[in-house]
């Protein structure tokens, strides 16, 4: 378990506006949020590494990426 605190009254009020107190749904958007994150920062590296003509097949992708996200 990790615990996060918020040390900025602006971003905890627009969380207590949005959420109130339903912490089951602030702590699903957030996931999706950081998923999401990862998911655009492995994109900008694999156009990165495909500029640089780095580049594994097709099938081989399927698996690391099924293997990275479904953990």
């Amino acid at each position: 378990m990790i615990n996060i605190t918020i040390d900025n009254p602006d971003i905890e009020h627009i969380l207590q506006q949005t959420y109130g107190n339903n912490h089951s749904r602030l702590i699903k958007e957030f996931s999706q949020f950081i998923q999401t994150t990862r998911i655009k920062d492995d994109i900008g590296i694999s156009i990165h590494q495909l500029e640089q003509g780095e580049s594994v097949k097709l099938a081989d992708a399927f698996t690391q990426v099924k293997r990275r996200y479904e953990e």
